[in-house]
């Protein structure tokens, strides 16, 4: 493995024929520009969508709205329903297979405050993929809200790093 598990993961979804679908909340296109800035991303990468606002995760990615309302957008379920969300509107887009396409998600509280008692730094990351049950990881990382958010756009990595490591 190179030194950039971003690079890796591409060369990897590349060589299965997989193609990535990303949904962020806290990271704010973070997670989607690491991948663009390698060369040959365009390969790969379908596209992202940022869903800042709850509307947007209602409207553009089908997360239920009786879901957000129950757990809000900084949760397990929310974070899953992102990615599957993703998934399912980008190989629609791109007229792909669903089993084709690989989505990830982020969504949490970069700080400085917390949001609705939810501490700064708790994220979600999500991963929605063909022939495995969709996985979260829950993390509580600390720093401002750049290093929350660059923690988080590593995190997602790993997990996805950790579905396609061969």
């Amino acid at each position: 493995m190179t030194t950039n598990v971003f690079a890796d993961i591409l060369v990897e979804l590349e060589r299965r024929n997989l193609k990535l679908a990303i949904a962020e909340s806290l990271t704010g296109g973070e997670v989607s520009s690491k991948f663009v800035a390698i060369e040959g991303a365009s390969r790969v990468l379908l596209g992202a969508v940022v869903a800042y606002q709850d509307s947007i995760k209602e409207r553009m990615l089908d997360v239920a709205a009786n879901l957000l309302a129950a757990r809000g957008a900084v949760s397990e379920e929310v974070a899953i329903a992102m990615a599957a969300g993703a998934r399912e509107h980008f190989a629609h887009a791109a007229n792909l297979p669903i089993e084709q396409v690989v989505a990830i998600s982020t969504t949490g509280v970069a700080g400085p405050d917390a949001q609705e008692s939810i501490a700064a730094g708790t994220v979600f990351v999500a991963l929605h993929a063909p022939q495995v049950e969709p996985k979260v990881a829950e993390f509580h990382f600390e720093g401002d809200r750049t290093r929350v958010r660059e923690q988080a756009a590593e995190a997602i990595a790993n997990l996805l790093w950790d579905y396609l490591r061969p």
